[in-house]
């Protein structure tokens, strides 16, 4: 896929895109100790989703409009990265 830009928009874009390169944003790649999970489910403006893998979660997430990336997952089995899912995962995001 290709797209065209005039110069004026690649040079407003560049700032932006080295930001990205230099800042990229962080995924999680495991889950949270229970209890920083559950600190950061009790602070103001945080919200709680709950769905089967780590993929459903993210994807209901999004349904409701909420922040990425996701501050972080727990599960009581620890199965929220297992693929195929596994069992319940809770995500914390900022609304």
């Amino acid at each position: 896929m290709f797209v065209v830009m005039s110069l004026s928009a690649l040079k407003a874009a560049l700032p932006l895109l080295g930001t990205l390169l230099l800042h990229p944003p962080v995924v999680a790649a495991q889950e949270m100790k229970e209890q920083k999970f559950l600190d950061q489910v009790e602070q103001p403006g945080h919200v709680v989703v709950t769905a089967r893998g780590v993929d459903s979660v993210n994807t209901e997430a999004r349904r409701q409009g909420l922040r990425f990336q996701a501050i972080g997952y727990w599960s009581p089995e620890t199965v929220c990265f297992s693929q195929p899912p596994q069992g319940d995962c809770n995500g914390v995001f900022r609304r």
